[in-house]
């Protein structure tokens, strides 16, 4: 999807507020919830195209099911962090969306 300036901006508002609120809702205190916000951040970024944001929400929430409660504080913020940068650069080349991929591969070690 091509996207001019402005709507692009209101995305990223869009993603940027729902990247906050999963960021005020600590997994192992509320799991349903947090795992709620996370789908609707993978859903928003699908709907508007932005793929490499849907594929980075979903490879997150595989890796909260994989690792449960026991560690999910750093896997939020690292996740969380490289969901922000995403946004940040909303509509990202091929390679760029790549390399993000590559980022999340990398931080869940392997």
């Amino acid at each position: 999807m091509q996207y001019d300036h402005d709507q692009l901006l209101l995305i990223r508002a869009e993603l940027g507020e729902l990247v906050e609120a999963l960021r005020m809702t600590a997994y192992d205190a509320n799991p349903l919830q947090f795992l709620m916000r996370l789908e609707n951040i993978r859903e928003t970024s699908a709907r508007h195209g932005l793929t490499a944001i849907a594929e980075i929400a979903a490879t997150f929430e595989a890796a909260l099911q994989r690792f449960g409660a026991h560690g999910s504080h750093a896997l939020s913020d690292s996740f969380l962090g490289i969901i922000s940068d995403a946004i940040g650069v909303a509509h990202l080349h091929p390679a760029a969306s790549e390399a993000l991929l590559a980022s999340v591969a990398i931080r869940l070690g392997g």
